[in-house]
């Protein structure tokens, strides 16, 4: 099941959360020593694409995703091909019904696994959302799972043709993300090998008025992050989480940071604003933040819950809790290197920090680390 998550991740995501460091870099005292090779699905129909992910063992401590840092080969070309390129790493793509293996190789360290390609034909595609309602100037993302001669389906998002049927109320890109543009109706479809499915978009007149920041302000140390959130109110008055559409800017970088999902992370004391904008008719709509990074050092962690159990198969989220030289308290999930001894006993999820999945009855020590310093909890898997 966890790899089963970490994969499906993956697809959608275009491995846009994958490292691009070297495997020991970070944790030069545990060496790499095994990879496991695992795909999003255990057979892909002719001519479609299948995610693999390279999963590396470190000395038994601890496994994350490599999946950007491996070279990546199939024995057979003719049967499929696997991308070595930026931001799609690992993704094969089928040529002709058979089966060959494929291998992820970093250094003298090698893992492997199987591309089965068969020859079932499409029978029908399904289209999400169905019947979506968007105000101007919002997104949304569009997927298309392909039904199969012999019952199976895949994820076809990034192989389907996407139409809007009117472009002056919404366009669609290649990736299946629609952005309205006036008020009315479009139908968006979608379609690959002859067959297509449609689904029903509706733009309402109302349109972005304001923009609002939370939190309005933060302080946190050095290295460590925090999640800004922006909301966005239209004119009905009505009001929705636009903190993946906005432009997200910081005012000075040297300080803080902040990413394209409003996730800012300090790097020199000081003060900084961040902004969220987006643009409405060519006026652009704003609302700012102060973010503070202070001077304090980590001195403590404190993971919870402490001491828990659970059953195989479920999950755990863990919360890591830095205290600081000012006797101030934050929440480092994000930042800290999370492991787990032994890890027979599960794994953490590779895109949820802190979110450990377990496989197999058992006790295993968590730990947070950052910095030299380390908080830990036991954790009982049972039957």
């Amino acid at each position: 099941m966890l790899h089963r998550t970490i994969l499906l991740s993956c697809l959608l995501l275009v491995l846009s959360g994958c490292w691009t460091d070297d495997p020991t870099r970070p944790n030069t005292f545990i060496p790499l020593t095994s990879i496991e090779v695992i795909a999003t699905y255990q057979s892909m129909a002719d001519n479609t694409v299948n995610q693999y992910t390279a999963i590396g063992d470190f000395s038994g401590s601890f496994t994350r995703d490599i999946t950007a840092e491996v070279s990546w080969a199939v024995e057979n070309n003719a049967i499929a091909d696997v991308s070595n390129a930026a931001g799609s790493e690992g993704l094969v793509s089928a040529l002709a019904p058979g089966t060959t293996s494929i291998t992820a190789t970093y250094e003298d360290i090698t893992g492997s696994g199987t591309v089965v390609v068969t020859d079932v034909i499409l029978a029908g595609i399904e289209i999400s959302p169905q019947d979506a309602e968007l105000q101007v100037g919002i997104t949304q993302q569009y997927e298309a799972t392909g039904t199969f001669s012999d019952g199976s389906s895949q994820d076809i998002t990034i192989l389907t043709a996407w139409d809007s049927s009117d472009i002056n109320v919404a366009t669609i890109d290649n990736a299946g993300l629609a952005t309205s543009l006036a008020s009315g109706s479009t139908t968006i479809t979608g379609a690959w090998q002859g067959i297509e499915s449609s689904a029903s978009l509706l733009v309402t007149d109302v349109t972005l008025t304001a923009v609002t920041i939370t939190p309005e302000t933060a302080t946190i140390a050095q290295e460590t992050t925090v999640q800004f959130e922006a909301e966005g109110t239209f004119s009905d008055d009505t009001t929705l989480d636009i903190t993946d559409i906005v432009d997200w800017q910081s005012s000075d970088d040297g300080i803080g940071i902040v990413d394209t999902n409003g996730l800012a992370e300090g790097r020199a004391p000081g003060q900084v604003d961040i902004s969220a904008s987006f643009d409405v008719d060519g006026n652009t709509i704003s609302a700012t933040a102060v973010l503070t990074v202070s001077d304090a050092f980590l001195e403590s962690i404190s993971v919870t819950p402490e001491n828990s159990t659970i059953q195989v198969s479920e999950s755990q989220q863990f919360v890591a809790t830095g205290t600081f030289s000012d006797n101030s308290e934050q929440d480092i999930t994000r930042s800290v290197t999370w492991l787990s001894t032994p890890n027979t006993v599960g794994a953490f999820h590779t895109f949820s920090p802190g979110l450990f999945i377990s496989e197999g009855p058992g006790t295993t020590l968590i730990e947070a680390v950052f910095n030299g310093i380390d908080g830990e909890t036991l954790l009982t898997v049972v039957e």
